[in-house]
């Protein structure tokens, strides 16, 4: 995920054929970010005073508590667990800049410990809509999602909106700055699996090579799938289980087609000239009738691994955020065959 309150983007991007903006990391300036960010503060509404307030503050507070990954390790007093977590992290960082052309900068070299989620973010929708309602920023354009340092700010941005749209909070596991600073290494990523961690390492680090100003589904697919490409060649490469890993992949890719159809589904509905009334009754039956036929075909969607995320109530903007991260990937996956891979 890039956290869309910090990304960064060139000041002369190139043009490319489809007429949108392709943007590339550069070094530096990441103080003039957070200044540009508190020079907002004057200028705009008490919402959105408070969420730069807090993405200010946020970026801030875990700038200070980093720590020297490697003087983590080298600390006696670091569980060992937690060690070998941090040099399997520094292996895969070197394997993404050698063999992935990924780039192995300052991120990922600094750890710092957090309880739950490091961020959290925001996605609305409108009632009868799956698209996202675009969230704009300065300089970086807009994104489908706002992010917050807490999951109080989350919830009291989602209360705002949930008058008037379809609201999804969740919890992001990790977030890019784009370059603009040094990433850390999140407690929480020690709990990855080693081929989930390769995934989420070299998703991240994806989003510093090329970022598409106003196209969450074209930056999230496509680190998406150098993520999940990425790790496959690395299980390769090392000996891993990489055909477990693809079985999983493919549980993946069956369960986000099952809500690209029911999303596709949904706005078919909307499109439909019929009263607000009976629309909003389709509507929750569609919802009620997605939830059964995930139960009918379950077994080949994961295999009761999607059972958690089907416990949560679906609506238009969770809909909306699965297909930003999935949309695309094939055309990707095309793509990477299609140039010897």
């Amino acid at each position: 995920m890039a956290l869309m309150s910090f990304d960064r983007h060139g000041a002369s991007p190139a043009r490319p054929a489809f007429g949108t903006y392709i943007v590339r990391r550069r070094t530096g300036a990441a103080a003039v970010t957070l200044a540009t960010l508190a020079a907002c503060l004057a200028l705009t509404s008490c919402a959105t005073v408070e969420f730069y307030a807090q993405a200010v503050g946020g970026q801030l507070s875990l700038m200070l508590a980093r720590q020297d990954a490697a003087a983590v390790i080298a600390d006696p007093a670091t569980p060992p667990a937690v060690a070998t977590r941090l040099r399997h992290v520094g292996e895969l960082l070197r394997y993404a800049e050698t063999e992935l052309g990924l780039p192995a900068n300052g991120s990922y070299r600094s750890y710092v410990e957090v309880e739950g989620h490091p961020v959290w973010y925001v996605v609305a929708a409108e009632e009868f809509d799956t698209r996202a309602l675009p969230r704009c920023y300065p300089i970086i354009g807009c994104a489908i999602y706002r992010g917050y340092f807490s999951e109080r700010g989350a919830k009291r941005e989602a209360a705002r909106l949930a008058t008037d749209y379809d609201v999804h909070v969740g919890g992001a596991a990790a977030y890019s700055t784009l370059g603009w600073f040094e990433d850390p290494v999140f407690s929480t990523f020690l709990h990855y699996d080693d081929a989930a961690l390769a995934d989420l390492l070299f998703h991240e680090l994806a989003h510093q090579v090329a970022y598409v100003r106003d196209d969450t589904t074209f930056n999230e697919s496509y680190a998406n799938f150098v993520g999940r490409a990425g790790a496959v060649q690395w299980l390769v490469d090392h000996g891993g289980d990489a055909g477990a890993y693809r079985t999983r992949l493919a549980g993946a890719a069956a369960y986000a087609r099952f809500l690209r159809a029911w999303r596709e589904r949904l706005a078919a509905l909307y499109r439909q000239p019929l009263a607000p009334t009976t629309k909003r009754q389709r509507k929750a039956a569609e919802f009620a009738a997605m939830q059964r036929c995930y139960q009918a075909h379950r077994e080949t969607l994961g295999d009761g691994r999607y059972d958690a995320a089907m416990a949560q109530p679906y609506n238009n903007a969770r809909l909306a955020l699965a297909g930003a991260y999935a949309n695309w990937r094939g055309a990707f996956a095309t793509l990477f065959e299609q140039q010897g891979r």
